[in-house]
């Protein structure tokens, strides 16, 4: 049996152009700074997000906990979208890693409540005790890979009222191909964000964060008190350098089959079976009334996803699946759910 796995875009295997890429790459002890095809890809990735300078971490888990360390002090209020990566994904990273207090936000518009990040901004003020950051999520996953506009980004800096705005932008690149903007007006007026490179982009790992010189040096240092001062990662960095050039343009691909995968579904099952979340991006989210019964049996069928903690069923579109792959997936859903 084929087994299509909808569990992530991070399940992508590298191209074979991609490994010869990687495998000739130039190498040095990034350590020491000397690595040319990690600063290539530094340098690539700040002027795609219109930031002076950018550090290549291991994840982006490993680029927001930098991102926090760097942008904080234990004790800081940050305010999260409630079901924010940051929030739910992490691991009590936030907690251990920076020592800040995590203040969450109703995020059913797919962004943090403009409204509720003003009043908290405001209260904390009177408090003498900050709003230190606010954190974005884009494209914002558990509503089903909503990306967050330049007019709803505006709106957010507005309430924001001069704190700092940080991006996770675990798929901003999905997010601009979707809006066909540049990734740099998804970015305009924050402090740093954070991009993923081996979730759409297929490759094999690392995320790079992009802000000010002045803060990537800083990051730089936490980076390394994270374990993540690297050595000879060019042949990971050219992974990324390959995947920016290649596989860009192509996500429009993922966000097409994504919305097939959801209109077959929801064409062929009743709302009070599965109920399917609107598409912008390369995720579908699915609410049934069992979803640990609904994925064990899917993947009895040799159909892979997750179960997000809200219950839903997440199936994620990626470079690895082409059309027939995404009408066989379909059709086995239907057929089990």
């Amino acid at each position: 049996m084929q087994v299509i796995d909808l569990r992530s875009d991070t399940v992508t295997k590298p191209s074979a152009a991609m490994r010869a890429f990687m495998m000739e790459a130039e190498v040095g002890d990034d350590g020491y700074g000397e690595d040319p095809t990690v600063a290539a890809l530094e340098r690539r990735v700040a002027e795609l997000t219109g930031f002076e300078a950018g550090l290549f971490v291991a994840s982006g888990t490993m680029g927001n906990q930098v991102a926090l360390r760097t942008l904080t002090q234990p004790g800081d209020p940050i305010i999260v979208a409630a079901r924010a990566h940051l929030l739910q994904f992490e691991m009590g990273a936030s907690a251990k890693n920076a020592s800040v207090q995590l203040l969450t936000v109703d995020d059913r518009l797919g962004y943090p409540d403009p409204s509720q990040v003003a009043d908290l901004v405001r209260q904390y003020r009177r408090l003498h005790n900050p709003i230190r950051l606010i954190a974005l999520e884009n494209t914002h996953m558990p509503s089903g890979g909503i990306p967050i506009d330049q007019v709803a980004l505006e709106t957010i800096l507005e309430a924001a009222d001069g704190t700092p705005v940080y991006v996770d932008g675990a798929r901003l690149w999905n997010a601009a191909v979707a809006l066909d903007v540049t990734p740099a007006l998804l970015c305009r007026g924050v402090v740093a964000v954070s991009t993923c490179l081996s979730k759409g982009l297929a490759a094999p790992m690392g995320s790079v964060l992009s802000g000010s010189a002045e803060f990537i040096g800083r990051a730089r240092l936490e980076r390394a008190r994270l374990g993540g001062r690297l050595r000879q990662a060019g042949i990971m960095a050219a992974g990324g350098l390959y995947a920016l050039a290649h596989h860009m343009n192509r996500l429009e691909e993922d966000h097409r089959r994504a919305q097939r995968l959801a209109s077959i579904i929801s064409t062929q099952l009743p709302a009070t079976t599965a109920d399917v979340l609107p598409v912008r991006t390369n995720i579908v989210m699915v609410r049934v009334k069992d979803p640990a019964e609904s994925a064990r049996r899917l993947a009895e069928e040799g159909v892979l996803c997750n179960v997000l903690p809200a219950g839903d069923l997440r199936l994620v579109t990626h470079r690895d699946l082409d059309d027939a792959a995404i009408d066989l997936a379909a059709n086995r859903i239907v057929a089990s759910l």
